[in-house]
């Protein structure tokens, strides 16, 4: 029996019979060509992108039903064989090297490697898989590589490769793959976005998974921890049969509950709400019990537009499409929060060497005011449809939240001229999620009817921690004692000015700080990933506001994050055994 682990990208167990797919790269041969060869050479790699990016196309037309998200990869994959950059450079390797389009492709893609090795943002760095991928599917339309199609796949298997490229996860027939292992990807890569869609236990990100792996192996995919189990023993065999079957019924168990009241064991009402990026994603919400949309990050639709940015009424039909979804429920809809990492057409952006510190966020829609008004606008207009509130992204002062409402003003100005109707009682929120804002919340509350805490950024800030960066991920600390001092200080000063407080960080779908959080202060809403609803709603359910306080206010006099992490654990597991304690949740121990 071996044990390997990796990166959980979608929660679950599998087991069954191991099929080893060959997505190894292929094997390409230098060689040195004449000078009238160059001009053939060149057209030979023109017409095999032209042949990728044809593929993509056809793909994403049938992988439309499956998820906006992934159907917008298969855009930005469009866009990485359109780079002039990628093009060119390979273009020059050949007339200037004298060498034949796949070296050239391949030496330009080894470039493009070594830059991504320095970068330490998480979302550049999920684009170098991507890039990967994509490359060696132009190189394989070079040399006419023809690769086995996973259609022919007959029985129940656990899919094991290298990687697995769009056309694989669109051909594969899914009643058949139980679960999933890749060496590469992470938590943003497409084979995650497609297997959590699905419903598909899966983990990535194991190095020489192929070489270790045999077909017909038995294999386990543990999706909530991260691991993979080859050829386990018969008593491994059973836990996790034990594991799988207790999973699926602790999900079935929480799904049960998903209509019932989301409040404090004493009465306190918490509204408990999804975070989206595409507007098939409400039904998810509704799934899991969601009283609306706490957070709708509209990136998503500029990202899928290759070639202009989205209108206003691209943006009005989108946002009218969701708010009639989840009438009468509110949605909070969430300015564009993009910065130079994320280049758009049509957008004054410019290079940056720290992206995360530069023009993002308010930031960047305040320097191109047009866009903002197509924005705005598109927003207003759809408010006549429900409920809908605006939030500002990456605030660092009240001026730019007074700055933004006198764009929101004209925006409605306009509107009255033109007959057009809409809420004109909308609700503005700002997004506390810089140092700044957290210490200047009192002032930007009198520009905004509400908060919302992006803990992100929030604690990435507060802390000067890179999450993504290996050498500093583990000072990533949500427990630190000045995490919570500056949460509470942020709620104190809302109550205090009787304006509600949402969360829509990663903090706020974590059941393991609900209590911690109630206990902090008064919130009114927490928004999370759809999934993470049920979970959070059975722990508030079972506290009171005045245990909570006294957790939390433990926690506040301790000394470090650490000493915090090890007692909320404690509490937790002590009050809710089959919900953090994972051996008695999933039956990881023999009993």
């Amino acid at each position: 029996m071996k044990k390997l682990s990796g990166i959980q990208v979608s929660p679950g167990v599998a087991i069954g019979e191991a099929y080893l797919l060959d997505r190894s790269k292929i094997c390409v041969i230098k060689h040195k060509i004449s000078e009238d060869q160059v001009a053939g050479e060149i057209e030979r790699l023109r017409t095999a992108i032209e042949q990728s990016k044809s593929q993509m196309q056809d793909i994403k037309k049938r992988a439309g039903s499956i998820s906006d998200k992934y159907s917008i990869i298969l855009d930005t994959y469009t866009l990485l064989l359109e780079d002039d950059i990628l093009v060119n450079e390979t273009i020059e390797n050949i007339e200037k090297e004298l060498l034949n389009a796949e070296w050239a492709l391949t030496r330009t893609l080894d470039k493009f490697t070594k830059l991504f090795n320095n970068i330490n943002d998480e979302y550049l760095k999920a684009k170098q898989d991507d890039l990967d991928l994509v490359v060696h599917g132009v190189i394989k339309n070079l040399v006419g590589h023809e690769q086995e199609s996973l259609s022919d796949i007959d029985r129940p298997v656990v899919l094991i490769s290298h990687s697995v490229s769009p056309s694989d996860t669109i051909l594969m027939p899914r009643q058949f793959v139980l679960g999933m292992g890749t060496e590469v990807g992470g938590k943003t890569s497409h084979v995650g976005i497609f297997a959590s869609a699905l419903g598909i236990p899966a983990v990535v990100g194991i190095s020489d998974l192929c070489q270790i792996v045999n077909s017909g192996d038995k294999i386990i995919i543990d999706g909530i921890k991260g691991e993979i189990v080859i050829n386990p023993d018969e008593d491994h065999l059973q836990l996790y049969q034990r594991k799988q079957k207790n999973y699926q019924h602790y999900q079935s168990t929480l799904l049960k509950e998903v209509d019932q009241p989301s409040q404090t064991m004493d009465g306190h009402p918490v509204q408990l709400m999804g975070n989206i990026e595409s507007s098939h994603e409400v039904k998810s919400v509704k799934r899991f019990g969601g009283q609306g949309i706490g957070l709708y990050r509209t990136e998503y639709l500029y990202l899928g537009n290759t070639d202009r940015l989205p209108t206003e009424n691209d943006l009005y039909q989108n946002f009218k499409e969701v708010v009639r979804a989840v009438h009468p429920c509110p949605v909070v809809i969430r300015t564009l929060d993009i910065g130079a990492d994320k280049p758009l057409p049509g957008l004054n952006q410019k290079s940056e060497a720290n992206p995360a510190l530069g023009l993002r966020g308010i930031r960047l829609s305040l320097t191109n005011p047009d866009h903002l008004m197509s924005q705005l606008r598109g927003i207003l207009r759809a408010s006549l449809y429900g409920k809908i509130k605006i939030l500002y992204p990456m605030i660092s002062s009240a001026e730019e939240v007074a700055e933004a409402n006198r764009h929101l003003k004209k925006a409605k100005e306009d509107l009255r001229e033109q007959q057009i109707p809409f809420d004109e009682d909308i609700l503005v929120g700002a997004m506390i999620e810089t140092p700044a804002a957290a210490i200047s919340v009192e002032h930007i509350l009198k520009e905004a009817d509400f908060i919302s805490i992006g803990t992100n950024d929030l604690i990435q800030y507060l802390l000067a921690v890179d999450r993504v960066n290996e050498n500093v991920a583990h000072l990533y600390q949500p427990f630190h004692p000045a995490v919570l001092a500056t949460l509470k200080q942020v709620f104190q000063t809302a109550e205090a000015m009787n304006k509600p407080v949402s969360i829509c960080g990663e903090l706020g779908g974590d059941p393991l700080a609900t209590f911690l959080l109630l206990g902090l202060g008064k919130i009114h809403e927490l928004s999370m990933e759809p999934h993470s609803i049920p979970k959070v709603k059975k722990i508030l359910r079972k506290v009171s506001l005045g245990e909570a306080r006294q957790i939390a206010d433990k926690a506040l006099a301790m000394g470090s994050a650490e000493e915090i992490n090890h007692f909320i654990l404690d509490e937790m597991r002590q009050r809710f055994p089959s919900d953090f304690d994972r051996d008695s949740a999933y039956g990881e121990k023999n009993s």
